[in-house]
């Protein structure tokens, strides 16, 4: 379809001609530029007026800074989500083909923020030695996604705008996180969040079902548009999510209510504190 025949509101926000690359690249460039600025100025603030935040250690700070960076983007990609999924007339007609100008503008930006994302994991993980192959696996498949979108013209949006809806669930996990961190697990505020998130992961779920239902409909549609190896990239970290990622992250989600342990940085056990424990003390052993 092509992008013309697609414009929205003329002199909108959106009303970019995307059939440029100068355009599309300077728009994943702002994408990363603005969400590195999230990330620098939620350090300056959390250390200028959070007491919690100047007792964390360098890499709980690092991972307190993309929590909050992730959860800003995560309010983006619901609201372009829950737009294409409930209100968008043009990508609900044609679910394989049809793009929008707005729609340009949150795959450009999102690539940006993916980028950004990927750089900053494997920094921190390079600094502070950590490897979490789910997160590094799931952040490589998005951009990678996302960029085979800004460089195919022809591909449609449809899917791309619902897999940013899977983000629902990153603002709650931001919350929960920080008021763990803050000491907070006890309070109805943190259940309450913490209920709420998973919900949203239950929802991430369906969701992934109705991507799968839109590809079995939409076929033909699909391997017109993506290159094969896109597509092959697409499916298969469609099932990975579908299969492992999802279901991981919501039983982790439904532990962590029942026992609220910050599990991003659980220092491993020693194998005495696997025994029978006795009013909070470990029992002592025969003989002594």
């Amino acid at each position: 379809m092509s992008l013309a025949s697609d414009r929205g509101t003329s002199g909108s926000i959106f009303d970019l001609d995307y059939a440029s690359w100068r355009i599309r690249s300077t728009l994943v460039v702002a994408g990363f530029a603005f969400y590195l600025g999230v990330f620098v100025v939620c350090h300056q603030l959390s250390s200028s007026l959070n007491a919690t935040y100047r007792s964390l250690v360098a890499k709980e700070k690092v991972f307190w800074n993309l929590a909050a960076t992730r959860a800003v983007f995560g309010v983006q990609g619901t609201a372009a989500g829950l737009w294409t999924l409930l209100a968008d007339p043009v990508l609900q007609a044609d679910k394989a083909l049809a793009q929008q100008d707005w729609s340009w503008f949150h795959i450009t930006t999102a690539t940006g923020f993916f980028f950004f994302e990927n750089a900053a994991l494997h920094l921190s993980n390079v600094l502070f030695r950590a490897f979490d192959v789910f997160l590094v696996l799931h952040h490589l498949f998005a951009f990678l996604g996302f960029l085979g979108l800004v460089v195919n013209l022809e591909a449609g949006h449809y899917l791309a705008m619902t897999t940013l809806l899977l983000e629902m669930s990153t603002p709650f996990t931001c919350v929960s996180w920080m008021l763990l961190k803050a000491g907070w697990s006890d309070s109805l505020l943190w259940k309450v969040n913490q209920w709420v998130m998973i919900h949203m992961f239950h929802c991430r779920m369906v969701l992934t079902y109705h991507m799968w239902w839109v590809c079995c409909g939409h076929w033909d549609g699909l391997l017109a548009s993506l290159h094969p190896p896109h597509l092959a990239l697409f499916l298969f970290g469609m099932s990975l999510l579908t299969l492992v990622l999802n279901p991981y992250w919501t039983h982790k989600k439904t532990q962590q209510l029942l026992s609220p342990v910050d599990w991003n940085f659980a220092q491993p056990q020693p194998p005495s504190s696997a025994l029978p424990r006795t009013n909070g003390q470990v029992p002592p052993k025969k003989g002594q």
